[in-house]
């Protein structure tokens, strides 16, 4: 039998995870924890070529539902995760030049690029989803907003580079980075947001319900700080890691007590926005945030 292995880190010390994979509905893939890396991965590590054409369908399908590609629904999509989007910008925007081009990988349906196009000279954006890129370029129509599948489709350098919820869906993820390396522009910036892996409902609250619900098929590395790290360093960036928390006290109550989702605001009539202020600072010290936000750059 195979011994299994760290997907990123080579690292034979693994820990099975035995919870289940959302949309996976055999026995061939697992998950596991690296205990090097702290990373936590699906095993056997899906080929390029197969999330390639997952990507382009299979997958939008199955996160949201087969209506997903008719037009009311993309512009609910899009409607829905514009304010997030505008939240992203004002998080970057002192950094941002009106002569910037920047690029975001994963645009989905144009949200943030929609956002950030007011601020800079350019935005281009790459989705390996034909159907979101279709709405973008017929639907959105703004002639500062470039798209394409690849970001090596675009023959230039870019001021800044945008990952929101993208890295852990690539297959090796440190070479994307050495090969996003070159299209980056001397003393130009990648932003990388993810999951953090190390969020209280995983690490200290190990709720199954939650758990059950959080590892999914598309997500094939589940990063902390350690991994990101670990990534950063091999690639040959240096970085700064934040800790951010998208989600409130009323979900984490809603998961406990219920074991379901959606349940953000669910007790705001008893929980003040003081009491989830001070939740968030907690969670920030202990690094238990269900986000992590990298800001990278080009070692000196």
């Amino acid at each position: 039998m195979e011994r299994v292995k760290c997907t990123l880190c080579g690292n034979e010390e693994v820990l099975p995870i035995n919870n289940s994979i959302r949309n996976v509905t055999d026995d061939i893939l697992k998950m596991y924890q690296c205990t090097k890396c702290h990373t936590h991965f699906i095993y056997p590590l899906p080929k390029e070529t197969e999330l390639e054409a997952y990507y382009d369908g299979e997958f939008r399908a199955e996160v949201h539902t087969k209506a997903y590609y008719e037009k009311s629904y993309m512009d609910n999509i899009f409607n829905n995760f514009t304010p997030e989007a505008k939240i992203r910008v004002k998080r970057v925007l002192s950094e941002l030049k009106e002569s910037d081009d920047i690029l975001e990988v994963g645009t989905s349906v144009g949200y943030f690029l929609s956002a950030i196009s007011e601020h800079v000279h350019l935005a281009y954006g790459t989705e390996w989803d034909s159907g979101a890129r279709g709405y973008i370029e017929e639907v959105i129509a703004n002639p500062k907003i470039k798209t394409a599948k690849n970001p090596w489709d675009f023959e230039q350098k870019f001021d800044k580079i945008f990952m929101f919820h993208v890295l852990e869906h690539i297959e090796y993820p440190v070479e994307f980075l050495q090969r996003l390396k070159k299209q980056l522009k001397t003393c130009g910036k990648i932003y990388i947001e993810v999951p953090n892996v190390d969020d209280i409902m995983v690490k200290t609250f190990e709720n199954d319900a939650f758990k059950n619900f959080y590892y999914k098929k598309a997500h094939i590395f589940n990063f902390n700080e350690v991994g990101l790290n670990y990534i950063f360093d091999l690639a040959g960036f240096k970085s700064e890691i934040r800790f951010i928390q998208r989600y409130d006290l009323s979900n984490h109550f809603h998961w406990l007590a219920k074991g379901l989702p959606s349940g953000n605001g669910y007790y705001k009539n008893i929980l003040s926005n003081e009491v989830n202020e001070e939740y968030v600072k907690c969670l920030v010290k202990a690094k238990q945030t269900d986000t992590l936000f990298a800001v990278i750059e080009l070692e000196d």
